[in-house]
């Protein structure tokens, strides 16, 4: 008999790339136009607690299809090649995507990598005009030098106010040290101090294995974040009495000029979604396919857009945080590496972590008292069920901001027969 029949050693078994975790994986950091070998054994081992070597994960990408934008651009066809950076271009009506992030968004939805210089030709060549609108030299937000420590230093809060004019308001909060979303909800007001405290409990939702507080959090000075201040305060004192409130203040007050990582945030976010999303709304209004003074047409919209802008916000969200940071050598910190890099492997850049751990279940009382998801609502629990029942018989693949105000007039007569 061999000295062993079953094949079994010390040696954990090696995932095959049919493994759905290992998919998911490294389907995602393609998508995010990650193909460093080395960079995604690392990210395996932080996220996934995947241990693999740089060589392995290559042949199991291999497996998977997942090539580069070199080998893509020579082996794809020009038609269908231009077809999927047409598409993106045809997403931004307002052309403030430039050519990077053209080429991150095919990627990031088609998961299909085209080198920059493809997509910078067919943008010349389709929209030259997007090129001049972008203004390279137009007035830049002025930088303050920042010095991390680490990842959970810091979270900023902030709302944000550019699609209050269609109706609908966003507030977020970033990792201040790596600026990373750490989450994002559209709302039917952020200027309510119960909504802005309750979202702060939903990053315990939102973010798998987060159990802690960051050593500090900051916000501008609206009065709508004093409930989010007692609340933060609440939970060091509970939690971390041994930090002197008065030399690290848990929760800090700052001119919006200075909560620089946000408000950083904030124009991207525009650049990449908000102004589009006003231009899809807008043109509703404007072709007849929604009159705003309708009050059944105002509710059923008031159901549809929360639906798909939250959707789409997470997507931008999470593209946002695949797409590699410029490398700045004279930066303090992160830099030519993704947010999501940054966060999960702090030691890159000479960080640490800085969470303070806490009681989840805390978390999740407090939120049961507040009134739970409710307070994020814009209609009734009443009519959303209606109007789900009625979306549910359509037979819909995807909403998305192309088809919303087609898949609205469908629901219309279902919905108020």
């Amino acid at each position: 008999m061999p000295p062993n029949p079953n094949g079994k050693n010390q040696h954990p078994p090696i995932l095959q790339a049919e493994n759905e975790v290992l998919m998911a994986a490294l389907h995602k950091y393609h998508r995010e136009m990650l193909t460093n070998n080395v960079k995604i054994v690392a990210r395996l081992a932080a996220e996934y607690d995947i241990h693999m070597s740089a060589a392995l994960v290559k042949r199991r990408r291999k497996a998977l299809g997942l090539v580069g934008s070199v080998t893509t651009t020579k082996e794809m066809s020009v038609k269908d090649a231009e077809q999927l950076v047409l598409a993106q271009m045809n997403k931004d009506p307002a052309q403030r995507h430039g050519v990077r992030t053209i080429q991150q968004k095919v990627a990031y939805h088609s998961e299909t990598h085209l080198t920059r210089e493809f997509v910078s030709s067919v943008m010349h060549m389709h929209a030259p005009q997007g090129f001049n609108k972008r203004e390279p030299t137009a007035k830049k937000i002025f930088r303050v030098k920042k010095v991390p420590v680490g990842v959970h230093e810091r979270w900023a809060g902030d709302g944000h106010d550019k699609l209050y004019k269609i109706g609908f308001a966003i507030w977020a909060v970033v990792d201040d040290a790596t600026g990373r979303w750490l989450g994002a909800w559209v709302v039917p007001s952020n200027w309510m101090g119960e909504i802005v405290a309750y979202l702060f409990l939903c990053l315990y939702q939102l973010i798998a294995h987060l159990t802690g507080i960051p050593l500090q959090f900051t916000t501008d000075c609206g009065s709508e974040t004093t409930k989010l201040f007692g609340l933060v305060n609440s939970l060091r004192v509970i939690f971390h009495p041994e930090y002197n409130n008065a030399e690290l203040p848990a929760h800090v007050y700052l001119w919006s000029i200075h909560n620089i990582s946000i408000e950083r945030s904030w124009l991207r976010l525009c650049l990449d979604w908000g102004d589009n999303v006003v231009l899809f709304f807008n043109k509703g209004i404007e072709d007849g396919l929604y009159n705003p003074s309708d009050l059944q047409q105002y509710e059923l919209c008031q159901w549809i857009w929360p639906k798909f802008l939250r959707k789409d916000l997470q997507e931008t969200m999470d593209f946002r945080n695949g797409t590699r940071m410029r490398k700045d050598n004279e930066k303090i910190g992160p830099s030519g590496m993704s947010r999501n890099e940054a966060f999960s492997l702090p030691k890159k850049w000479s960080g640490c972590n800085c969470l303070l751990p806490i009681d989840v279940n805390v978390i999740r009382e407090i939120k049961a008292e507040m009134g739970g998801d409710a307070l994020l609502e814009f209609i009734s629990a009443e009519f959303s069920a209606r109007a789900q029942a009625a979306y549910d018989t359509l037979g819909i693949t995807e909403l998305t901001i192309e088809n919303i105000w087609h898949i609205f007039q469908a629901m219309y007569p279902l919905v108020f027969p």
